[in-house]
């Protein structure tokens, strides 16, 4: 019997256990006889690597080595290259699509006989979206709809006024003479008129600036009640989405979620360390609190994908081009398949919630 036939018929034998998370454990065993296939390959690799006096490394001979590392190091060897080979046919044979790195471990200490090994892995997961709307997905937002924006009051363009001229107040400049009134603390804001207006841009004078900053804060809030409106969406399309999201995933955004707030931490000059000191936090607890916030990520981002899927949406090629090239110009380091991989998921996600949003 070949080698490949060995392994196909040890792939065989090997029992599958379906875990949470959509995770599966294969279990079984690899016989004494086909690791001994190996054992030759394993010496080789061993004496390869191990340094003896008065041998070039490389160089030393397969008995010698033999004599250094012992009989149990060379059958170690000997089962992990059998692995190698054998994790592709146990795949190929259980008829499963892995993503990420299995886990793979040897259940008793190879001593000449069988060794059992287990390999966990992780599933791409099962998800099912709930039911077609009728009339289809652009229907799926229903009664959702976009909350009315009260008009701009006066009120607030004066407030949102006085914070402009606050950020752009100066400190008067003290006295120390003892025979001239005490100089005012108070910051001096600029005056409220057309010269002041016209400093912060193309404003024509101050009723303009105020048009102006009124349409602006308008916009504002409109944009933050379609956000509102799309949050309300996609609470929806979670709840009625059933998927066991793996624990990788959400390790992925958690991580993603980490750097992010060591980049924020990084901007008021603190390093995430002293961040975690001031907070009187370790980092897995600060994990912990955002578990929850990057498991909804994952489910959603799954969601996504098997929509985009089954409604064929993809990013538009010259839009991934035009900001494929943005990002490299400003990080000319990035690996750029990665690049693009990102910002086709981001594209074809925005397309894909304007579809729920009934916008597509």
């Amino acid at each position: 019997m070949t080698q490949k036939n060995q392994l196909e018929e040890v792939a065989k034998s090997f029992t599958r256990k379906d875990l949470p998370e959509s995770a599966v454990e294969l279990a079984g065993a690899i016989p004494a006889e086909v690791i001994a296939t190996y054992k030759d390959d394993a010496l080789k690799h061993i004496a390869a690597e191990v340094e003896l006096p008065g041998f070039r490394k490389g160089h030393v001979p397969a008995d010698l080595a033999l004599k250094k590392v012992g009989e149990v190091a060379v059958l170690e060897e000997a089962v992990e290259l059998c692995m190698r080979d054998l994790y592709p046919v146990l795949i190929d044979s259980q008829k499963i699509d892995p993503v990420g790195r299995p886990d793979i471990r040897i259940t008793n200490p190879p001593t000449g006989g069988p060794v059992g090994i287990t390999v966990t892995l992780t599933l791409y997961p099962t998800v099912e979206l709930p039911k077609v709307p009728t009339g289809g997905w652009q229907n799926f937002a229903g009664k959702i709809e976009i909350e009315a924006v009260p008009d701009v009051l006066d009120a607030e363009v004066d407030e949102a006024l006085h914070k402009i001229r606050a950020a752009r107040a100066t400190q008067p400049t003290a006295t120390t003479d003892p025979t001239l009134p005490a100089t005012p603390t108070e910051p001096v804001l600029p005056a409220l008129d057309d010269a002041f207006a016209q400093s912060l841009g193309q404003f024509a004078d101050l009723a303009d600036l105020k048009v102006k900053l009124k349409e602006n804060m308008k916009q504002e809030k409109e944009q933050k009640a379609k956000e509102a409106r799309r949050g309300k969406i996609i609470d929806l399309l979670l709840e009625k989405t059933n998927v066991a999201v793996p624990a990788i995933f959400v390790d992925s955004e958690l991580e993603k979620i980490l750097g992010q707030m060591k980049e924020d931490v990084q901007r008021f000059g603190l390093s995430f360390d002293e961040y975690l000191t001031r907070m009187q936090k370790t980092e897995d607890q600060v994990k912990d609190e955002f578990r929850e916030q990057a498991r909804k990520r994952a489910k959603l981002q799954l969601a996504l994908n098997k929509l985009a899927e089954d409604e064929k949406i993809e990013a538009d090629k010259d839009r991934v081009d035009e900001e494929m090239k943005h990002a490299i110009e400003h990080f000319p380091d990035a690996r750029p398949e990665l690049v693009r991989i990102h910002i086709e998921t981001v594209l074809r996600n925005e397309k894909t919630l304007q579809l729920l949003e009934g916008e597509a």
